[in-house]
């Protein structure tokens, strides 16, 4: 996975000066949701995490102890800056592992096998590990069943796009509430391309939007949140959060 997409420099450079002047409402709603959340364990196995830019500290403090595994070098060191403190205050334990995670999930799973886990923003750039998209939705689509008995939640990117910087609707955080269905997400009881025609006007969006081929990643029957994140004033992306208990 490019570091230009998930790590590196200009990365956070980018996280560092936009997070105030455009991610602010989506880090509260991002807040909000996980607030919501009920994970099972005190142990948080946290995938992808990078720095926690948008990250809660106050959920993140409920916990004992953290592993955060990211490929980028930085993470540990900046993901330290932003929730460090805050985990300090909370007798938070976090240790952290430059490796793929998702590459060798079955073995990082077997190697904390009492801990709740956390896909933050990850899943979506598995698109971008591989030049057969076909095979990478496929293995977006039955991802859930390698999670199977454990209690886990992911927030990642759904579709992302270009947008009218211009209109009002767009320099807001839009959020929904849906449901994972057969037909893949359902939005106020619309499914397929009529829900997401209702995201892409909720942001006002312009051009071609991509597809991260997430839209099947949790089980049936599982509520979800939905949330866009204004990353740049003429670009958003649409974040899809769930968490399944067990």
């Amino acid at each position: 996975m490019g570091f230009d997409i998930t790590g590196g420099l200009r990365w956070h450079g980018r996280a560092f000066t936009r997070r105030k002047k455009y991610w602010q409402s989506t880090i509260a709603a991002i807040a909000d949701w996980l607030a919501q959340t009920r994970p099972t364990h005190k142990h948080l196995l946290l995938i992808g995490g990078s720095a926690g830019w948008m990250m809660s500290s106050a959920w993140l403090q409920q916990f004992e102890r953290i592993d955060l595994y990211d490929l980028d070098p930085l993470a540990g060191l900046l993901f330290r800056f932003n929730h460090g403190r805050a985990l300090r205050l909370a007798g938070c334990m976090l240790v952290c592992h430059r490796r793929d995670a998702i590459h060798d999930l079955e073995q990082v799973l077997s190697q904390h096998p009492d801990a709740s886990i956390f896909f933050d923003n990850v899943l979506g750039q598995l698109r971008f590990r591989t030049d057969d998209e076909e095979l990478a939705e496929k293995e977006l689509q039955k991802f859930y069943r390698r999670l199977q008995g454990r209690d886990w939640g992911s927030i990642h990117d759904l579709f992302s796009g270009p947008i009218n910087e211009t209109a009002q609707s767009a320099l807001a955080c839009e959020s929904f509430q849906g449901l994972q269905v057969p037909e893949g997400l359902s939005l106020e009881g619309q499914t397929g391309a009529a829900a997401q025609t209702k995201l892409l006007r909720a942001v006002s969006a312009s051009g071609n939007w991509m597809d991260h081929f997430t839209s099947e990643v949790f089980p049936q029957g599982l509520a979800l949140r939905l949330i866009a994140w204004r990353f740049s004033p003429h670009y958003c992306h649409w974040l899809q959060a769930g968490w399944v208990s067990q």
